[in-house]
């Protein structure tokens, strides 16, 4: 009973993820559809392999050889120059001051404090 139930599940898994795949892929693909096509049906070539049809088991071995084939690579996209921003131009400054400052005379105290608005007037 155990048995029919795996068939009957490893059935309705590949049924169930064509019609999403139907559904909702783009030109009746998904990015993994394949892969999940492929443990599927290699789970299947083995259990009617393991009920002794192996007609049967090569026949969906095969269906899941195809499927594994025709799964996109994991290798990431090569890196280009084009996909990197194009640096700033550099920004110069000029840091020096136009307004002269007189330095006081030697001989005389400096105060300390910083100059208000009312002293200076």
């Amino acid at each position: 009973m155990a048995l029919i139930g795996t068939r009957a599940r490893l059935w309705l898994d590949i049924w169930s993820m064509k019609l999403f795949v139907w559904a909702l892929g783009r030109n009746g693909e998904l990015l993994d559809s394949h892969l999940f096509f492929y443990d599927r049906y290699s789970d299947l070539a083995d259990y009617h392999r393991s009920q002794g049809r192996t007609a049967k088991a090569d026949r969906l071995a095969a269906i899941a050889e195809a499927h594994y084939r025709a799964a996109p690579d994991d290798e990431p996209p090569e890196a280009a120059a084009m996909a990197m921003p194009v640096p700033r131009a550099p920004i110069h400054t000029n840091a020096v001051s136009t307004t002269r400052i007189n330095k006081p005379p030697v001989g005389r105290q400096v105060s300390r404090r910083w100059p208000t608005p009312a002293t200076d007037a």
